[in-house]
């Protein structure tokens, strides 16, 4: 499913009108109309008791409509504007008009707050409030009378239904800055915005319901997004059957370079991932003083000693590995590596001489701090899975500039490096270099616990050496470690999951798609 930021849903809205020639009037008629239906849908309309808290922008008209709407379905509906007749212009204020004169609404002003008591008291009883007060461009801490409105709204006891986006927040970087409405339904007009699916935003919109308004699919396409959700039929269509004359050799030579004194059991982790989700041979490239403690810890994995200083990655070990690269058809670096030695020297010889897939994660992301040109100019195929402190150390940017637009970041820097670029959390975000950025749809707070990430490793490992391209695989390994740490929970509960459970449900995350693959 598209996304859309605010600045591509005006693009789309200026191109109906202005070159299509869609009346807006016609735009808010329809906008109207249909979040009445959904209400009604979700809540009935005859007989129900409506309250509609309208701004006096665009926002404000649609809710207008929605108003008059539900009166002719048989609620009983108070429409109230937080501003003066007088401030509304255009298509919101023929829509006030309208509303005005409709059987079964009540329209009052509300433009101080000598009424407020009396606004409180109906929202009180209201079955619905409908919020229509900001619009999906509103970005800041609502002030004046929006905010007092907003405040006001939480005097429901009743559902509360926001039209686009829930009053408050911010539907490019999903922030809240201020006061906002926490919705339990979320009309969104057109197309779903992405500030909508990123947190805290998320939590304020409740169910996301998306209603067409006459929007022509040609000017959705001509706003120029490329953020998608990527759901279970994303993921299925990147599943294939395994053929049944297939050896081990078809699902991938994977090699996991990692581990030090202090962090033993992290490749460990990430090779058990890539067997679980389906990958043929996995060694784990460690260091050969610590060689003695991996032999035996997992009969499926093997090992691969490489030369070490004091139990962390040397130089000379990427150049023995690189001797052997032959041996190997992905490569997965950073699990348990340390911080200091000699890591950067590591994945500077990498990066120098491996074509292949290479994923890079945790402390081996630390090691290519601020290398954006020695990143950009490998031949290596890479997927970077930096979490939000990782990515602020990559490139050296602050935590406040990425979360203000963490879409268009990710997409910004995905093309800089030429790398799939993965921003782990909820949701956590991949983007490859021709500006495509997908938002997940798995997973649960239960999941950041330690030792997931190396799961998530090895997972987009594994479906690297099962022949799909980095991002595919980033997107659908992110999909199925969600999947599986959903299902963790579900069987025992968030709080105490652990990077393991993870594990050992990837199986029964890949099964469904299986089968539906083998039958189609």
């Amino acid at each position: 499913m598209r996304l859309l930021t605010p600045d591509e849903m005006r693009r789309a809205d200026r191109y109906a009108i202005d070159e299509l020639g869609i009346p807006g009037l016609d735009l808010m008629e329809r906008a109207g109309t249909e979040v009445a239906r959904a209400i009604e849908a979700r809540f009935g309309a005859s007989g129900l008791r409506v309250v509609v808290l309208c701004g006096k922008g665009n926002n404000g008209g649609d809710g207008f409509v929605a108003a008059r709407r539900l009166a002719s379905r048989g609620a009983r509906v108070d429409a109230v504007l937080f501003a003066t007749a007088a401030e509304l212009t255009g298509d919101a204020a023929a829509n006030r008009e309208r509303a005005a004169a409709a059987p079964g609404v009540s329209l009052r002003e509300a433009p101080d707050s000598s009424g407020d008591a009396g606004v409180a008291e109906r929202i009180a009883s209201a079955d619905v409030v409908v919020d229509a007060l900001l619009g999906t461009g509103f970005a800041g801490a609502p002030r004046g009378r929006l905010a007092d409105a907003i405040a006001l709204s939480r005097a429901a006891r009743g559902a509360i239904a926001a039209i686009d986006a829930p009053s408050g927040v911010n539907c490019l970087s999903g922030a809240v800055d201020g006061e906002a409405v926490r919705a339990d339904l979320t009309v969104t007009l057109a197309a779903p915005k992405v500030g909508l699916y990123l947190h805290p935003g998320r939590a304020f919109a409740g169910e996301i319901v998306v209603v067409p308004i006459g929007m022509p699919e040609e000017a959705l396409e001509r706003a120029g997004g490329k953020a998608f959700l990527f759901d279970e039929e994303d993921a299925r269509a990147l599943v294939k059957p395994r053929r049944r004359d297939a050896h081990k050799g078809d699902f991938g030579r994977i090699l996991v370079v990692g581990g030090s004194p202090n962090y033993t059991g992290a490749p460990v982790l990430a090779g058990l991932a890539a067997l679980r989700a389906g990958g043929g041979l996995v060694t784990l490239g460690v260091p050969a003083s610590l060689q003695p403690l991996y032999a035996a810890r997992v009969l499926e994995l093997m090992t691969f000693p490489l030369p070490d200083r004091d139990g962390v990655h040397s130089g000379e070990g990427a150049s023995l590995l690189l001797d052997r690269k032959d041996r190997f058809d992905v490569l997965a670096a950073g699990p348990g590596f340390a911080r200091g030695g000699e890591q950067e020297e590591f994945l500077r010889r990498l990066l120098a001489r491996w074509e292949g897939p290479l994923v890079v994660d945790a402390d081996g992301l630390h090691a290519l701090a601020r290398k954006e040109d020695r990143i950009a100019s490998t031949k290596a195929s890479l997927v970077l899975t930096p979490h939000l402190g990782e990515l602020e150390a990559l490139t050296g940017r602050a935590r406040a500039e990425i979360l203000a637009d963490r879409v268009g970041f990710v997409r910004e820097t995905s093309a800089t490096l030429c790398a799939v670029l993965l921003l782990k959390g909820n949701p956590t975000l991949v983007a490859d270099p021709s500006g495509a950025v997908t938002l997940n749809t798995t997973g649960n707070p239960g999941m950041a616990t330690a030792g997931s990430g190396d799961v998530l490793t090895g997972c987009i490992a594994a479906l690297l050496g099962r022949g799909l391209v980095p991002a595919e695989a980033a997107r659908l390994g992110v999909w199925l470690h969600g999947k599986a740490g959903d299902l963790a929970a579900d069987a025992n509960g968030e709080a105490g999951l652990i990077a393991g459970d993870i594990i050992l449900h990837l199986p029964a995350a890949i099964l469904p798609l299986e089968r539906e693959s083998s039958s189609s």
